[in-house]
């Protein structure tokens, strides 16, 4: 009689599904190819197959571990959320929005990286050191955000300005929290930061905005 085990009824047991596995490190060279990628070509112009090919793998392996390049883009920065995702939740939310986002804004950053460091302050040395990575995250933000936030929308009232208020309300929170930890704003729990800042971007957001020439 044979050793192996039979079927006995039922329905038979379903193989494992799912892709295999990469080698050991597949990942961690994906991720540095694209590192390089998006610094010296920017997000539009960099692609998977290119990343692919500097990191000496197949493609299908880059979706094996990501979810297309806005999600490697977003490991690439370190960011502990697709900014997407904040979009989403705050378009849905409606006018007096504001300090929603700054909210999850600023809840992106306040978890460390693995490495122990700042996110932010990771982004901000990224940005600084090639243009082409600061192109990439002008590039991102206008696919991945706010290219989101404005469709669909019948207002059309001077939206780059818009977009520019908020990115500089934003980002200029960051820097004074996270760079120059400047006090009240360094130390102030988020909730209550969000309070403070958040009619500021309501205006950028939906106020009334100077005429730009």
């Amino acid at each position: 009689m044979s050793s192996s085990r039979q079927f006995t009824g039922g329905e038979p047991p379903s193989p494992r599904v799912g892709r295999r596995p990469g080698k050991p490190g597949t990942r961690e060279a994906i991720v540095a190819a694209a590192r390089a990628a998006f610094a010296q070509e920017g997000y539009e112009r960099a692609s998977l197959r290119g990343i692919a090919r500097r990191a000496h793998v197949d493609p299908a392996l880059i979706h094996h571990y990501f979810d297309g390049k806005p999600d490697l883009f977003v490991e690439v920065l370190h960011l502990a959320t697709d900014p997407r995702v904040i979009a989403a939740r705050v378009k849905a939310s409606g006018k007096g929005r504001g300090t929603d986002l700054v909210r999850a804004f600023l809840t992106m950053w306040e978890r460390s990286r693995p490495d122990g460091r700042s996110r932010f302050v990771g982004l901000v040395e990224a940005v600084a050191a090639s243009q082409q990575a600061s192109d990439g995250l002008r590039e991102f933000l206008n696919e991945r955000v706010w290219s989101f936030v404005d469709e669909g929308s019948a207002d059309t009232d001077q939206p780059a300005l818009r977009h520019c208020f908020v990115a500089s309300q934003l980002f200029g929170l960051a820097w004074t929290r996270y760079i120059l930890r400047v006090e009240p704003f360094a130390s102030a729990p988020v909730d209550e930061l969000a309070g403070w800042v958040g009619p500021f971007v309501d205006r950028a957001l939906d106020g009334t905005l100077p005429s730009s020439t």
